[in-house]
């Protein structure tokens, strides 16, 4: 498919496809293609320009290379894990199967690990620990929505720590001697010394 005919089309079909990059919301790509809006209307623009069926193709045409790239990347590693885990199992082998079984459940998405707070290089800029907050405030309504991003990536830093925990034994208690020891210990005579 072409270029779209209409310029500014095109320029937020560009950037909505590069937004996961830029962090730019569907919006933002509205304005920054040279579309004007009054206040928050530019997110509803762009959700109505984004139905558009040449719009979504040209979209599609543009994320085609890397989703090609990418999905043959996942496809691959995914075939590397059944392999491992083919050979594994034909080994009784239980462990090193259950590692490839849950990491290739990771990989496709299965089991989620962390929380991805921000957009791709969203808080790169930052060099203060204000500047860490104003980013994080301004991507929500209210800071109680950014405290509740918070305590859930707190949760899940606290269960990634517990399930990577290294158990450790505890130490022997000391052996006390029993009466007996301790009567004959008293009761013989002490070697002296020269």
């Amino acid at each position: 498919m072409p270029p779209l005919k209409n310029p500014r089309r095109e320029l937020f079909c560009q950037r909505i496809a590069t937004s996961p990059k830029n962090g730019l919301s569907q919006g933002q790509c509205y304005e920054a293609s040279g579309f004007k809006t009054n206040g928050r209307s530019a997110d509803a623009c762009a959700a109505r320009l984004l139905t558009e069926a040449n719009v979504q193709n040209r979209i599609s045409e543009l994320l085609e290379p890397a989703v090609r790239k990418t999905r043959a990347t996942v496809d691959t590693l995914a075939a590397q894990f059944d392999a491992v885990f083919d050979g594994a199992m034909g080994s009784a082998q239980f462990g090193p199967a259950g590692n490839a079984a849950g990491l290739k459940a990771k990989l496709l998405g299965f089991m989620r690990e962390r929380l991805e707070v921000g957009g791709v290089g969203e808080f790169d800029q930052c060099q203060s620990t204000d500047q860490v907050i104003e980013t994080l405030l301004s991507r929500h309504e209210s800071p109680a929505e950014a405290l509740e991003e918070l305590d859930e990536l707190r949760e899940m830093v606290a269960s990634y720590a517990a399930s990577h925990a290294i158990m450790i034994a505890p130490a022997a208690p000391a052996r006390r001697p029993n009466e007996t020891a301790l009567s004959l210990a008293h009761s013989l005579p002490k070697r002296r010394r020269r």
